[in-house]
């Protein structure tokens, strides 16, 4: 299984397109993971978009031919720690995140959740921009 972490943002769905070319190469599915914190730092607007997200990549997945199982992670944690985590519990073979550039002189800087997932994961992880 191929996990990817998606936020909304066109990096994060450069990577889910690039999971799911790479799972129909490896003949697997895809795992597209939405996470937010809950709580107070969570509102239902939040939740709503999360669900939007995570619908756009189940119909790419339907696209493209490939299985995308979704998950909506509400769990207390940060991002990247849930990308990790849910990553180890499902025996994931491949993390992909996405990444975009930040800065005026056009250098890419890692994301914070990008970061913390490419440091700290077991498996191998492919970032994407």
């Amino acid at each position: 299984m191929i996990l990817v972490g998606l936020d909304g943002s066109n990096a994060s769905f450069a990577a889910l397109d690039f999971a799911i070319e790479e799972a129909k190469i490896r003949k697997t599915k895809v795992v597209a993971i939405h996470s937010l914190y809950g709580g107070d730092r969570t509102k239902s607007e939040d939740v709503a978009k999360g669900e939007e997200i995570l619908e756009e990549a189940r119909r790419r997945g339907e696209k493209a031919g490939v299985e995308v199982e979704t998950h909506l992670l509400v769990r207390g944690n940060e991002p990247g720690y849930d990308i990790i985590s849910y990553a180890d519990e499902i025996n994931a073979s491949l993390i992909v995140v996405g990444v975009r550039r930040r800065s005026a002189v056009g250098k890419l800087i890692l994301g914070s959740v990008a970061q913390y997932v490419i440091l700290n994961a077991k498996q191998p992880v492919v970032s994407v921009k």
